[in-house]
């Protein structure tokens, strides 16, 4: 699939390579409501929070992309030459990082009803580079959803679907 970080903004990231597979994950918390009729069956289920990840095992070694999701991340650039710097001297909060985020499967079959939106969503970064020649440099990039300003978490589908009154 395709990952795009940041969708409708103005330097949208796009992510194409990766390996070991993409992995989108949806979660509800829930609550049981017991009364003393029913024994421990519950009467009634209560959701008390849902949450959504996209685990992206990235293949490319990008250092413009590499510092657009590392959270508080600084890229140096000198004519050619380019650093990533990334500062442990402080707490960073992610929210203020979220952005719109799309996962669009490459399958030929693949329509607009199949891709899946996070509409804020914050990239949490592991690397584990493992230099040798039958290993792939990988960055592993999670992408954790935040509720936007109108409620939403996560959708699937086409996103230009509009609702009805």
């Amino acid at each position: 699939c395709k990952v795009t970080f940041d969708v409708g903004g103005t330097s949208p990231i796009v992510f194409e390579q990766t390996q070991g597979g993409v992995v989108l994950t949806y979660e509800e918390t829930t609550r049981d409501i017991n009364v003393d009729q029913l024994g421990t069956s519950p009467a009634d289920v209560i959701i008390t929070g849902r949450s959504a990840t996209i685990a992206v095992p990235l293949v490319e070694y990008d250092l413009d992309k590499l510092a657009a999701i590392i959270p508080g991340a600084k890229l140096v650039t000198d004519g050619s030459k380019k650093r990533v710097d990334v500062s442990a001297a402080k707490v960073e909060r992610l929210f203020k990082y979220a952005k719109k985020v799309q996962l669009e499967p490459l399958d030929s079959g693949a329509s607009a009803e199949d891709i899946v939106t996070l509409h804020k969503a914050a990239a949490q970064t592991n690397l584990n580079y493992t230099y040798s020649y039958d290993n792939e440099l990988i960055t592993n990039v999670t992408f954790r959803a935040f509720e936007d300003a109108e409620n939403g978490l996560i959708s699937f589908g086409d996103p230009t679907a509009t609702a009805t009154p």
